[in-house]
């Protein structure tokens, strides 16, 4: 059965003593942010530097209290109600909970954890962030809690402050290679004594770019084109990118890949990531895939990529669910593409 809850549990260690509210608040809200930052990286899609997780990332990875227990504190967090699961295959807030279930059984097991975590989370923008989020979850010496995550099945896991140290182990390194980016339109040049900038402007909001004369010229030739930007960053209170203080290169910005399909509450799960290539003409945002014959266009680029994935949608309603009696030559070798890449479809 598809892992649907796990069970939470925060206590002291001090005999007499009972645990605040705020304390018990601040580690289901890092649970939860976990587990949207780990939706967010299931879905495939490109990281972002600003913002919080999609609608549909919160409508599938939202946990729901479904039973409290008097005392420390003991919950059964849940995802929403309804059955989330057709054709057999995972649910994007399953697969999400899965996930997390198997961080933290890595993180505590003490036997090759960075490469392991590397490998289940490959994304390192996507790694470090969640990574950060679980650091939270998990208590220090100092606190004198004690933490614990069960899922359905399973043995219950303490989260120790050994754990902890392992997890900002990773974090310290992840850092140390992690590189900031946000892409966008790279908007017009502007110069005040003693320095420039840039403005981009796409799905990480509207950011300044603190740049040198010397890379002017660079910039110069992707103005008004879609551009990712490296650089060092200042954060705000939110932890999201406010402005890029040096910048490192620039980028086109030419294709994203998306591993889960979304309309409504349907997912299509796809067998391999299907590659989405971005342009910016005209003041509207384009997503296409040529082997798929899809384009979709609007001058918001979420709105855009919605578009991109409804118009998928539609062609594995018409093609790939038809049967070949129905179809012409050329449509028949379109269910063949998308039968290749739909895995299953999940609710």
């Amino acid at each position: 059965m598809p892992t649907r809850s796990l069970d939470l549990v925060i206590r002291t260690s001090d005999p007499g003593q009972k645990v605040q509210v705020r304390t018990v608040a601040d580690k289901l809200s890092r649970l939860q942010t976990a587990l949207l930052h780990i939706g967010d990286y299931l879905t495939g899609s490109d990281f972002r530097a600003r913002g919080g997780s999609t609608e549909l990332v919160r409508r599938k990875c939202t946990l729901f209290v479904s039973n409290v227990s008097i005392g420390s504190f003991s919950a059964t967090l849940e995802l929403e109600p309804a059955p989330s699961v057709t054709s057999g295959e995972l649910g994007l807030g399953e697969e999400a909970v899965a996930k997390l279930q198997e961080i933290v059984s890595l993180v505590e097991s003490e036997q090759e954890i960075e490469s392991r975590v590397d490998l289940s989370v490959t994304n390192p923008r996507h790694r470090t962030r969640i990574i950060k989020d679980l650091t939270d979850l998990w208590p220090e010496e100092r606190d004198r809690l004690a933490v614990e995550v069960s899922f359905p099945g399973e043995v219950a896991a303490p989260l120790t402050p050994t754990g902890r140290l392992v997890l900002e182990g990773l974090l310290s390194r992840q850092r140390d290679a992690e590189q900031i980016s946000v892409k966008g339109v790279l908007g017009t040049a502007h110069v005040t004594p003693g320095e420039a900038f840039f403005r981009i402007t796409g799905p990480d909001g509207r950011i300044t770019c603190r740049i040198t004369k010397e890379q002017q010229e660079s910039a110069g030739r992707l103005l008004g084109k879609p551009t990712i930007v490296y650089g060092q960053a200042e954060f705000d209170s939110a932890g999201n990118v406010r402005e890029i203080t040096a910048v490192d290169r620039f980028e086109p910005f030419r294709e994203l890949t998306l591993q889960r399909l979304f309309k409504g509450d349907t997912e299509l799960v796809l067998r391999q990531p299907v590659s989405v290539a971005i342009d910016y003409n005209d003041d509207l945002w384009i997503a296409e895939n040529d082997d798929l014959g899809i384009v979709a266009a609007n001058e918001d680029y979420d709105v855009c990529l919605q578009d991109f994935q409804d118009e998928f949608f539609f062609a594995w309603e018409e093609y790939g669910r038809a049967e070949d009696s129905q179809l012409t030559v050329g449509a028949r070798n379109l269910k063949r593409s998308l039968t290749e890449l739909v895995l299953g479809e999940a609710r």
